[in-house]
């Protein structure tokens, strides 16, 4: 187990150091990660910093594992595989960020775009952003895409112009067969899209999302692994 650990932190090495350039002539400005620079997600041992970064004058959205300890760094570097290739199946949806060239493979890099998530009341979503807030979720299930986690307000995002997008796809699934698990976990989006819809703007709910928010509630309700988490959460003092 020792020479197996010794040989990961051999790996591991070439990318402690913070490269001058990167390949598509930008500065690195991304890689310092200096004081002061704006954090989108508080920092936990276990997860990654999420920040905004500038690349070139251009605002950045860095989630990165690099800093983490050998085995998070492992497992992160999976993780962010994992989201960029779930991005890479949806390229060319508006309202998803695009992703750019990352400077170590602990970490993913997207365009930032802009605006507020909606956990931030700055602007409540109206009529227009809800229809096409539901036509981008059907583009990206289309794409055989779930996110799985649009419960999360943070993954809502509202841009200058009103427009909604979404971000953090790192517990998404991939299935370009669109049977019956396609199907299972698609409705447990649109439950989330219609917690999301219940929480911000209740008023603009039809009677069908209104049935799918209770039955979704319900069966949030009864699933034991939710619950611990809930639980988890509160003790450690996260929203």
């Amino acid at each position: 187990m020792a020479v197996l650990v010794a040989r990961l932190a051999m790996i591991e090495k070439p990318y402690h150091r913070i490269r001058e350039t990167c390949n598509d002539g930008y500065s690195s400005t991304m890689t310092t990660m200096k004081p002061g620079t704006p954090i989108l997600k508080r920092k936990r041992a276990y997860g990654p910093d999420v920040r905004l970064i500038t690349r070139n004058g251009v605002m950045l959205v860095e989630k990165t594992y690099r800093a983490r300890t050998l085995p998070v760094r492992l497992i992160g570097r999976l993780l962010v595989a994992w989201e960029a290739f779930i991005y890479s199946k949806l390229q060319g949806i508006a309202g998803i960020p695009r992703t750019v060239e990352s400077p170590d493979p602990y970490t993913i890099t997207t365009t930032y775009m802009g605006g507020h998530d909606l956990r931030k009341r700055t602007r409540i979503p109206d009529h227009a952003y809800f229809e096409d807030l539901d036509r981008l979720v059907k583009a990206v299930h289309e794409r055989g895409v779930i996110h799985l986690d649009l419960r999360n307000r943070r993954n809502y995002g509202m841009d200058e112009h009103g427009k909604p997008y979404l971000v953090d796809f790192a517990s998404s699934v991939y299935l370009p067969r669109k049977g019956v698990v396609w199907k299972t976990l698609k409705r447990i989006d649109c439950m989330g899209l219609y917690k999301l819809k219940a929480k911000i703007n209740p008023a603009l709910m039809s009677e069908e999302e209104k049935r799918g928010y209770l039955k979704g509630s319900l069966l949030s309700g009864l699933w034991l692994p939710g619950r611990i988490l809930d639980f988890l959460r509160r003790l450690s003092g996260r929203p």
